[in-house]
């Protein structure tokens, strides 16, 4: 028997599908897991900021092995200016290696002419000294552009460095330097603190809040305060 336009048109009604309202709530519920689950790049850029931050970590522990095996001084050396950053672990001669005291003029915000020369000096006459181990270039990774390190601070250098070649000392003894290395991308922020007797080093992340505009100042005060707080212990 044929359809009457009276049941197509009850037939059609029946099955038209969700309300305004339905739809509305069904929109608010998706949007709320969206906000819930990071993105997956958000996942990747964590990602690649935690390899930077391990693979630090283990060169920190490669060099206070070199320093013990090889009996001197041994330096992780980060170059803070280049992009992607770089790092190598060097070694110095054998014997006892007087290092220089490096942060008499840390806390000066003024050189003269003569002390910037003097301590540049220094500097220069102390990385002749020194020569990258081989073994640790065959071993170590690039860290991912994305990341930066921001800033280095350490007990041989007493101030907070954001540009130029940053060293951190271990020693035959097994004694390191005491150290505060810190990361970022552009939506996070993270630091290493390095103790001078323990084999594990502590590492802290923290998402970051605020325009893009507004990130280096963010990034600068976050690394002061925990350099702050760091200094006073």
């Amino acid at each position: 028997m044929p359809t009457s336009p009276q049941k197509i048109s009850k037939l059609f009604n029946n099955h038209r599908g969700f309300s305004l309202i339905e739809i509305l709530v069904a929109l608010v519920l998706a949007a709320m897991v969206f906000l819930a689950v990071p993105s997956g790049d958000s996942a990747q850029k964590h990602r690649e900021l935690r390899t930077a931050v391990d693979d630090i970590n283990r060169a920190t522990r490669f060099a206070g092995n070199e320093a013990v095996l090889r009996n001197t001084v041994v330096r992780l050396r980060i170059s803070l200016d280049k992009s992607p950053i770089e790092y190598t672990v060097e070694f110095g001669p054998a014997g006892n290696l007087p290092l220089p005291d490096m942060a008499a003029n840390a806390t000066k915000t003024n050189l003269s002419l003569s002390e910037a020369k003097e301590e540049k000096d220094r500097g220069a006459n102390l990385d002749k000294q020194f020569n990258k181990v081989d073994e640790f270039e065959e071993i170590k990774h690039d860290i991912h552009p994305d990341v930066t390190v921001i800033g280095i601070a350490s007990s041989s250098q007493k101030k907070l460095m954001t540009s130029g070649e940053a060293n951190i000392y271990f020693y035959p003894t097994g004694e390191k330097d005491a150290a505060l290395i810190f990361f970022s991308t552009i939506e996070e922020f993270a630091y290493l603190e390095i103790e001078p007797f323990l084999a594990d080093a502590t590492e802290v992340f923290q998402p970051l809040k605020g325009s893009v505009a507004k990130l280096e100042d963010i990034l600068q005060t976050k690394m002061d305060e925990v350099f702050k707080a760091w200094i006073e212990k």
